[in-house]
């Protein structure tokens, strides 16, 4: 295989690798768990700012975070924390 050839070839596969480390991330969808978690602020520092880039990337799991919160609202804790004597 000659120098140019060679070249290519390991500028294609660059150029494949840094594709699918912008592409990789929008394939995997977070977890109803993840997004509790996230909105509940139980998750680290790291975590937070993980979660909170993937919903921005992905309209999927912004969806599904809209519908988790409206479903937390529809439940309204306090009905469910009052004590009757």
């Amino acid at each position: 295989m000659s120098t140019s050839a060679l070249g290519v070839v390991f500028f294609a596969l660059g150029l494949i690798w840094f594709m699918w480390r912008r592409i990789k991330p929008n394939l995997d969808h977070l977890e109803d768990e993840d997004i509790e978690d996230f909105l509940a602020k139980r998750l680290s520092e790291k975590e937070q700012k993980q979660v909170r880039e993937h919903l921005l990337r992905c309209p999927a799991c912004k969806l599904r975070m809209d519908e988790l919160t409206k479903k937390a609202q529809k439940i309204k804790p306090d009905r469910w924390l009052k004590r009757r004597f």
